[in-house]
């Protein structure tokens, strides 16, 4: 009986241990490790860089020469278009009106010129003799009168009132003479040279005014100045475009610059002609070669730091304007590693870095050999493509397990 409670007890004891070897394991199983924030590695370039944007290689506002009503804007945002496409059509029915009027008084005009230089015709000369021979007989009969009226005027039966009166008539057909044989003879003698010139220079001024009406009319098509893409659109049909306004704005994208800007320290490491490399924010993986075609021998306004333009071949269009760029100024830069500059660690005047590997935290030197506020690039010590931890706290250490995101 005793041998029996003791073994039942042993069986009890057994049990429980087994029991407590099992909760425990549960327990250990279940365990959660502290999460840290963790962020992967990429190879970057390091070396004298500047910080810029992308922006279009040509940009061109598109204006009317002449303000109307707008017909048509056949485009629309995004279209690509080439040099000498249709982008917007204004009413012309108001220059055309201008193009008829232009065209008829130029019509007039030289038939004046062409009356002019071709002279009296012979009808015309025979009309103007018959009026002077006209006037030779009416100046005979007034003479031939005034001669009847002088005698008796000197024998005292004529008045002086009646003697005046026929002595004027006397001189008006002398004059209706002299007038009638001047304009015979200048019939006769043709157009001067001062009367050709003038009409010809009205139908010159009229022929300017009909280009102009002209030019006016095919200024209502407004065509691409180059090929690009319309970045911006700012009429509709319906609307009025004012003559100098922008209408749309064309971009050409097949090529961008990257507008930066070098302080004065390192201005005079950069030459025009000389190429750079330039890596673009999120694309990290690409290098754009790029050649320095501007460099401004004047600082901005608002720092000592000088601008310079670098043209890159876009032709894949993986560039759009207002991308952040970096551009690497000293030919071919070295070869680095870029980290956020939290995940950077000083202790006993060391650098160090935490990789995370399959949740285990390694504690890694590195050498820093650019730092900023926000990045740092170490030379040695991780690889690309190493999880490192962000913001680490002091209490991870070399070997802790962590839950990585």
């Amino acid at each position: 009986m005793k041998k029996t409670a003791k073994t039942l007890g042993l069986l009890i004891a057994a049990v429980s241990l087994f029991a407590a070897g099992c909760s425990e394991s549960s327990t250990s199983s279940a365990e959660t490790f502290p999460a840290v924030k963790t962020w992967k590695v990429a190879s970057v370039q390091t070396g004298l860089t500047a910080n810029g944007k992308v922006v279009a290689a040509e940009e061109v506002q598109v204006v009317s020469k002449v303000s109307g009503k707008v017909a048509t804007v056949p485009v629309q945002e995004g279209s690509v278009v080439k040099q000498g496409d249709t982008l917007v059509t204004l009413e012309a029915s108001d220059f055309q009106e201008q193009i008829n009027q232009a065209q008829a008084a130029i019509a007039g005009a030289e038939a004046r010129l062409r009356d002019t230089k071709a002279g009296a015709r012979t009808q015309q000369l025979q009309q103007l003799a018959s009026t002077v021979e006209q006037a030779q007989a009416t100046l005979k009969v007034a003479e031939n009168n005034y001669t009847r009226m002088k005698a008796l005027f000197d024998s005292g039966a004529l008045s002086q009132a009646e003697l005046e009166r026929v002595t004027l008539d006397t001189e008006k057909a002398r004059t209706g003479l002299e007038q009638a044989q001047a304009a015979y003879d200048l019939a006769k003698a043709g157009p001067t040279a001062d009367s050709v010139a003038a009409l010809e220079a009205e139908v010159a001024r009229l022929r300017s005014s009909l280009d102009m009406a002209k030019n006016g009319y095919d200024n209502t098509i407004i065509h691409a100045p180059i090929s690009g893409i319309v970045a911006k659109k700012n009429v509709n049909p319906g609307e009025m475009a004012g003559a100098g306004a922008p209408l749309l704005v064309l971009v050409k994208m097949d090529q961008v610059k990257v507008e930066a800007s070098v302080p004065q320290a390192m201005i005079n490491n950069v030459k025009v002609g000389s190429t750079v490399d330039v890596k673009v924010a999120g694309m990290a993986e690409k290098v754009w070669s790029g050649e320095v075609e501007f460099v401004s021998p004047v600082s901005d306004a608002n720092s000592s730091s000088f601008p310079i333009k670098v043209r890159l071949d876009n032709q894949d269009g993986l560039l759009r304007a207002g991308m952040v760029a970096e551009v690497y100024l000293q030919g071919e830069a070295q070869k680095g590693t870029k980290v956020p500059a939290s995940a950077v660690v000083e202790k006993d005047n060391k650098n160090y870095i935490y990789t995370v590997d399959q949740g285990v935290v390694h504690q890694v030197e590195v050498s820093v050999s650019e730092s900023g506020a926000d990045w740092a690039v170490v030379a040695s010590g991780v690889k690309e493509n190493d999880q490192i931890v962000i913001h680490p706290t002091d209490e991870l250490s070399d070997g802790s397990m962590v839950s990585a995101n």
